[in-house]
C-alpha cells in the first residue's frame, strides 16, 4: 500500500494541475466580470458557462476551449494548468457621417446590438439602488379659438361661459404622484406611492395611483403607451414588426450618438402602430433618448423619453407623453351676408381640442444602498397609507418646480365642482368593479352580488350581506348575509370573522358558519374574484334544480405567496342533505351526510401585480393565463361518513393571433373514493328541463354546456374544456359585430354508478361535444345572441333536440 501512495499522489497532482481556472472580463468595461460566457471544447460542444465572477474551471484533459457571448468576438485559448484573466472585446460598428445610410440591413444590426447588450448595459447591474419619482398629470385645453358668448339665450349657452372662463383660471384636471424606487439584487423591487392628490375628489385612488401608464424599462417585447400596448422597435418582436433607418449622428452628455429611426413595415387599417426615433450610445450600444408617435388620421399621441449617464450606466431622466383627449364642443359666431345686403350673426358648433399631458421625472438616485429584507416584504407596489393622509408636504419635496398659479387654480376649482357633484359618491360606484361587487356606506362595505339570484330549485332569491372596513376596525372584518328563496320557501344564512394577519401578503384567518344551499356537483372554483363566482352562481345554474342544502363551519387562513400566488388552508365540517330525489347505496333517501376535511386551494396568476389598499388588495395589472388547484382530503372524526380525496384544476388563457383572440377554459378533476353524488363533478349543463315553453330558448351561461340538462352527466373523473374564438369584426346596422365560435368537449367515468339510485344520469365516457357561435354585446354592450348544436356520440335524433338558441351576456370588465 506504501509503494502506492506516491503513484496515487502523482496522479492527483497531474490532474489538479491540468486544470485552469478561466476568468472572463468585459473589453468596454475593465472592471466587469462576464457572467454566462458558454465555455466551447473543439468539437463546439459546450463545457458549461462562467459564474457570476466570471470564473470557469477548465476540466481537465481539455486543451484548447473558445469563448463564446452574443454581441461579443470569439476567442480560442490554449490552457496549460495555468490561471487565465480574459477579456472579451465587443463588437462594434464604425460609423462616419458620409455613411449615413438609408440601408436597412446597417441600423438594424445596430438595433440587435442594443437587444444583445441589454443586460450589460442594465442600471441593475449596480447590485443595489434607490430612487424618486414624480408625475403630474394634466388636462387641458386650447382657450384662445373660444369666445364668450356676450348674450347666453339658454343654459346650455351659460353653461358655455362657465366653461370658458374656468379655462382662464385652471386647467380641467391635474393630479401628482410622488413615489420611492428600490432595487436590490437580492431582494428584487419595490415601488411605494408615498402621495397623490387628484383635483375634484377627495377620496384617494389607491386602485390607480400605482399603474404605470408608461413603461420605465424598454427591455420587454412591447411597451405600454399610456394603457395601451405596442411593439418594442428595440426587441426581437420589434425585428420582425419594424424597418429602420440610419438618419444622423449627433453628442448627448458629452456621448457620440447614433439616430435611427423605425417605422412599420406594413401600415394596417385600423391597427394602432407606432413611428419615430431611437438615439443609441455608439460606444455602449445603450439607449439614451426614444420619440414615438402614434400612426393615426384622427388622434394625437407622443412619447418621448431621455435617459442619463450614472456612473457610466444610462438611467431613466424624464418622460413627457401628450395625447389628443377628444374634443370639446362650443359655440361660436359666424358672419353671413343675406341676399338683402345685411349682416347676420348665426351661432354654429366648433370643436376645440383636449389634450392629455403626463410627465414623470426620475431624480436622486443613490447606489449603493443597503436595505433590509423587510423593507421588499409584501407586493412590488405599495402605497404608503400613512403618508396619503396628508400629500401635500411630500408632494411638495418631490415636485421639480412650484405648481403655478393656473395649477394651484384647479385644485379650488375642480374640487368644488367634484362636491356640487358628489364626484366621491361616483367613485365610490366605480370602486364596487375593483372591489368585487362590495359598496361602502361608512363603516360598512354592502356586497351587492349577495342582493338578487335565480335557479330553477329556489325561484327569486333575494338577499342582503356585507362586512366591517377598515374604518371600524382595522385588523379584524365582520361578514354575515341572510337570504330567501321564494320557491323553496327557505331562508338562508352566514357569517363570520377575518382577523387581518401578515398584511404586506394579504394574510387572515378566518372562521365562517352558513346556513345555505349550493348545486350538486358543480364544484366552485376557490379563490376565484368574487365577480366570477357571483356570475357563476346567477348564470351558470338558471336551469338547474340538482341543489343539497348543507350546514358548515370552517376555520382556516390565506395569504398571497410571492407577488401573484394565493393560497388557503382550511378545515372544514359539513353536513349535506340533498333536496332532489336520491339515494346513495343503502342509506335512507333523505340521509343528511356528515364530514370533515382539510382544503387546500391555490391561485397562480404569473401576470398580477397587485396593491395593498385599507379596504384590500387590488389587481392593478392582469392577463392570461391563470391556475386554480384545489385539493381536499377527508378525515374519519366528528362522526365523518365518508373519507374521500378530491382534487379539481383549472387553466384560463388568452391567445391573440393574425386570425383572432382565442379564450381556453381547461377543468379536469378527480375523486378517489366513497362518496355521495353531491361531492362528485357534474357535467355543467345549462339547457331547460322537460316540456318548458320555450324549451331551446334562454340564457347562456358561463363556459356552461348549453346543449346539456343539469344533472345529465357525473363523473368520478373527468376533463372538460371550452374554446372561444373571436374573429374580425363588421358591421351590421350601424353596429360593430364580432361573431365568436365556440367549441366544448367533456369526457370522464365513474367506478360504480350503482351506488346512486332514484337519480338518472350518464357518465360521458364516449365524448360529449357542442358547438356554437355568439354574437355578443349587441345591445347597450352587454346583451348579445347565441346559437348552440350538440353533435356526436350523445346527440339526440332530430336536430330540434339538438339545437338551442340563447341569449348572452358579456361584460367587458369581465
Amino acid at each position: 500500500m506504501s509503494k502506492l501512495l506516491p503513484l496515487l499522489f502523482i496522479i492527483l497532482s497531474s490532474t489538479l494541475i491540468s486544470q485552469t481556472k478561466i476568468t472572463v472580463m468585459d473589453g468596454f468595461m475593465e472592471d466587469q466580470p462576464m457572467a454566462d460566457v458558454v465555455i466551447l471544447n473543439d468539437d463546439r460542444q459546450e463545457l458549461g458557462k462562467t459564474n457570476s465572477k466570471g470564473i470557469f474551471i477548465v476540466p481537465a484533459g481539455i486543451n484548447r476551449v473558445t469563448l463564446f457571448y452574443e454581441g461579443y468576438h470569439e476567442k480560442k485559448l490554449y490552457v496549460y494548468g495555468r490561471d487565465l484573466v480574459i477579456q472579451l472585446q465587443p463588437i462594434t460598428i464604425q460609423l462616419a457621417s458620409s455613411e449615413i445610410t438609408n440601408d436597412d440591413s446597417e441600423a438594424r444590426k445596430l438595433i440587435r446590438e442594443v437587444i444583445q447588450n441589454r443586460k450589460r448595459n442594465s442600471i441593475q447591474n449596480l447590485k443595489t439602488y434607490e430612487y424618486k419619482s414624480y408625475s403630474k398629470f394634466l388636462v387641458t385645453a386650447n382657450k384662445d379659438s373660444m369666445p364668450y358668448i356676450l348674450f347666453p339665450k339658454n343654459e346650455n349657452d351659460s353653461s358655455y361661459n362657465d366653461i370658458r372662463k374656468l379655462l382662464d383660471e385652471s386647467h380641467l384636471m391635474l393630479g401628482e404622484r410622488a413615489m420611492d424606487h428600490k432595487f436590490s439584487s437580492q431582494y428584487g423591487d419595490k415601488n411605494i406611492v408615498k402621495a397623490t392628490r387628484i383635483s375634484g375628489t377627495k377620496i384617494p385612488l389607491y386602485e390607480f395611483v400605482a399603474m404605470q401608464p408608461i413603461s420605465h424599462n424598454f427591455d420587454e417585447e412591447k411597451i405600454n403607451f399610456f394603457f395601451r400596448q405596442f411593439i418594442n422597435p428595440v426587441s426581437n418582436a420589434g425585428l420582425n414588426e419594424y424597418r429602420y433607418r440610419i438618419s444622423d449622428e449627433d453628442l448627448h452628455e458629452g456621448k457620440e450618438i447614433i439616430v435611427v429611426s423605425f417605422f412599420p413595415q406594413k401600415r394596417i387599417p385600423n391597427k394602432q402602430q407606432i413611428k419615430g426615433n431611437v438615439w443609441i450610445d455608439k460606444n455602449k450600444k445603450a439607449l439614451v433618448h426614444f420619440y414615438a408617435e402614434n400612426l393615426s388620421d384622427t388622434s394625437v399621441a407622443e412619447l418621448e423619453v431621455d435617459w442619463t449617464n450614472y456612473k457610466n450606466y444610462w438611467f431613466p431622466k424624464q418622460q413627457r407623453f401628450r395625447m389628443d383627449g377628444g374634443e370639446l364642443s362650443y359655440p361660436s359666431v359666424k358672419d353671413s351676408v343675406m341676399a338683402d345686403g345685411t349682416l347676420r350673426l348665426d351661432t354654429i358648433k366648433k370643436k376645440e381640442k383636449v389634450w392629455l399631458h403626463l410627465t414623470t421625472s426620475f431624480k436622486d438616485i443613490v447606489s449603493p444602498k443597503e436595505f433590509e429584507a423587510k423593507e421588499f416584504r409584501g407586493y412590488t407596489n405599495e402605497i404608503d397609507l400613512a403618508s396619503m393622509e396628508n400629500p401635500e408636504p411630500t408632494l411638495e419635496a418631490y415636485r421639480d418646480d412650484a405648481l403655478t398659479e393656473m395649477e394651484q387654480n384647479t385644485y379650488v376649482k375642480i374640487d368644488s365642482i367634484g362636491e356640487k357633484y358628489n364626484m366621491d359618491r361616483n367613485i365610490r360606484l366605480l370602486r364596487i368593479l375593483g372591489s368585487g361587487g362590495k359598496y361602502s356606506i361608512g363603516n360598512y362595505d354592502l356586497d351587492l352580488t349577495k342582493i338578487i339570484n335565480y335557479n330553477d330549485y329556489e325561484g327569486l332569491r333575494l338577499g342582503l350581506g356585507g362586512n366591517t372596513n377598515y374604518k371600524f376596525n382595522k385588523n379584524i372584518s365582520l361578514n354575515g348575509y341572510v337570504a330567501y328563496g321564494f320557491q323553496d320557501k327557505k331562508f338562508k344564512f352566514g357569517g363570520g370573522v377575518d382577523w387581518l394577519v401578515n398584511k404586506p401578503y394579504s394574510g387572515k384567518i378566518f372562521a365562517n358558519y352558513a346556513q345555505d344551499v349550493e348545486a350538486s356537483g358543480r364544484n366552485p372554483i376557490q379563490l376565484q374574484n368574487n365577480y366570477l363566482q357571483f356570475l357563476s352562481g346567477n348564470l351558470t345554474n338558471i336551469y338547474n334544480d340538482h341543489f343539497f342544502s348543507y350546514r358548515k363551519v370552517q376555520l382556516g387562513y390565506q395569504q398571497d405567496l410571492f407577488q401573484n400566488v394565493t393560497f388557503s388552508i382550511s378545515g372544514i365540517y359539513n353536513e349535506k342533505t340533498a333536496e332532489f330525489d336520491y339515494q346513495y347505496l343503502n342509506n335512507r333517501p333523505d340521509e343528511k351526510f356528515l364530514s370533515f376535511d382539510t382544503e387546500l386551494a391555490l391561485r397562480w396568476a404569473p401576470k398580477d401585480q397587485n396593491v395593498r389598499t385599507p379596504f384590500g388588495k387590488v389587481t392593478i395589472s392582469s392577463g392570461m393565463p391563470v391556475f386554480y388547484l384545489t385539493l381536499t382530503q377527508g378525515w374519519n372524526v366528528f362522526n365523518a361518513d365518508y373519507t374521500p380525496t378530491k382534487l379539481d384544476f383549472t387553466y384560463l388563457d388568452r391567445f391573440q393571433t393574425l386570425f383572432g383572440q382565442t379564450h381556453l377554459q381547461v377543468r379536469t378533476g378527480a375523486v378517489f373514493g366513497e362518496t355521495p353524488i353531491m361531492n362528485r363533478f357534474e357535467g355543467m349543463g345549462n339547457a331547460k328541463r322537460g316540456d318548458q315553453i320555450f324549451k331551446h330558448f334562454g340564457v347562456s351561461g358561463l363556459n356552461n354546456f348549453e346543449t346539456m340538462v343539469p344533472g345529465e352527466f357525473y363523473s368520478d373523473r373527468y376533463f372538460s374544456f371550452n374554446i372561444a374564438h373571436k374573429i374580425a369584426g363588421f358591421k351590421f346596422l350601424k353596429q360593430e359585430v364580432f361573431p365568436e365560435f365556440i367549441y366544448r368537449g367533456l369526457i370522464g367515468d365513474m367506478k360504480n354508478p350503482g351506488d346512486h339510485h332514484n337519480i338518472t344520469f350518464q357518465t360521458a365516457e364516449k365524448y360529449y361535444q357542442e358547438a356554437g357561435i355568439e354574437f355578443n354585446q349587441l345591445i347597450y354592450g352587454i346583451f348579445g345572441i347565441g346559437t348552440y348544436y350538440r353533435f356526436g356520440t350523445y346527440a339526440h335524433e332530430s336536430f330540434d333536440q339538438n339545437f338551442f338558441l340563447k341569449l348572452t351576456l358579456k361584460f367587458t370588465f369581465f
